[in-house]
């Protein structure tokens, strides 16, 4: 039997850093890093789109496009990783690839448009 400042010291140990080191570790176990970090971006993602209200009306910054982005990217990752995870063959590797495709275009265009802006010094379109 531990005695009462044996029990303390136990208990003042455990801290919220280890215990999200066991959860991500257990986590990573599970799903492997790929689809963990998936996770994490997708939900960046939708805590920016979800905070559009707040931060428009008080400090004017439009993140509905941008947390949108951040989660279809996310969304992508995911599928990428369950693709490296379980190999699929044949016509569902080809519908996950196009999958892929198509949620990682939104990211294409606003890399182009990035890249337009600072050449040309104007938004693409105008």
């Amino acid at each position: 039997m531990h005695s009462l400042s044996e029990r303390a010291r136990l208990i003042g140990s455990i801290t919220l850093p280890a215990i999200v080191e066991v959860s991500m570790k257990r986590l990573i176990q599970r799903f492997g890093k790929l689809i963990t970090a998936s996770f994490i971006v997708i939900v960046v993602g939708i805590i920016a789109f979800l905070l559009t209200p707040l931060l428009l009306h008080f400090w004017g910054i439009d993140s509905d496009v941008i947390g949108l982005i951040i989660a279809l990217t996310g969304l992508a990752v995911f599928v990428i990783g369950l693709i490296r995870r379980q190999k699929p063959h044949g016509l569902k590797l080809t519908g996950l690839v196009i999958l892929v495709v198509v949620l990682f275009l939104p990211l294409l265009q606003l890399i182009l448009s990035s890249v337009y802006y600072l050449i040309a010094g104007k938004p693409m379109g105008d």
